[in-house]
Formats: structure tokens, C-alpha cells, sequence
């Protein structure tokens, strides 16, 4: 029953094509190529469950810039998706929110959620494959 149970969870799994995220919405899908992206630099602060600080200093791209190049509307809630399955929501005043909610280039390559001014870093998710707008 474990295995059977595995095989349908992985096999469940979105995997956009390397170097690219997969945008959902009411059953479409777009996948869009990180390097097409237009990073910009970003510097902030996020603080962890222990209250430690961690600064953030790289590329990286506005969740509403992606939508838009996606040709979605950035006024509805999203929910961001790990290749682990790990997600987080992003609500739509977080979106209009200017530098609130971005994607960081990872060095190893793909993108991590980061949203700054939350009080812990539960929300900064790594290998993020997926982005469901609500």
C-alpha cells in the first residue's frame, strides 16, 4: 500500500521543464522560462521562527511582474508550490504590496519565494515549480 501510495504522489508531482515555472490557473497551465525573466537586484531583511535575521541580497523578479508576463491578473491570491510540494499563499494585497513579494534566483538554479516583513520565514520556499493563481 506504501508503494502504491508513493507512485501515485510522484507521479501526481508537476515537473516543469528545468529552468522553467508552471503557471495554473482554472486548468490552464503556461510555463514560463526563468531566464526570461527580467531580474532585478533585490536586498531585504527576512527573520526566522527564532527571530534570527537573514539578509537576502540577489536577483530576482515581483510575483506581480510574473503574472503579468504570464498574462494573469495579479489582484487574486496565489499559492506557490516547492518540487517538494511545500507551498505557501501570497495574497493579493502582498502582490500590490511594491517590493513585498518576489522570486530570488537560487545559485544552484530555479527560484525561491521570498516574502519580506513576515515574521518568520515560513513562506521563503525553495525550488519552487508551481504558482496557483486563486
Amino acid at each position: 500500500a506504501t508503494v502504491l501510495a508513493a507512485a501515485v504522489h510522484l507521479t501526481g508531482r508537476i515537473s516543469p521543464a528545468e529552468g522553467a515555472l508552471c503557471i495554473e490557473k482554472d486548468g490552464r497551465s503556461t510555463e514560463l522560462s526563468i531566464s526570461d525573466l527580467a531580474m532585478e537586484p533585490v536586498q531585504g531583511t527576512v527573520v526566522n521562527g527564532r527571530g534570527e535575521s537573514r539578509a537576502i541580497d540577489g536577483q530576482g523578479v515581483l510575483l506581480s511582474v510574473l503574472l503579468e508576463r504570464a498574462e494573469m491578473r495579479a489582484d487574486v491570491q496565489i499559492t506557490v508550490t516547492a518540487d517538494d510540494e511545500y507551498s505557501a499563499v501570497v495574497t493579493a494585497e502582498e502582490l500590490a504590496a511594491p517590493d513585498k513579494a518576489y522570486f530570488i534566483a537560487q545559485e544552484e538554479g530555479g527560484v525561491q519565494l521570498v516574502v519580506f516583513g513576515d515574521a518568520d520565514s515560513r513562506r521563503n520556499v525553495s525550488n519552487v515549480v508551481r504558482v496557483t493563481v486563486e
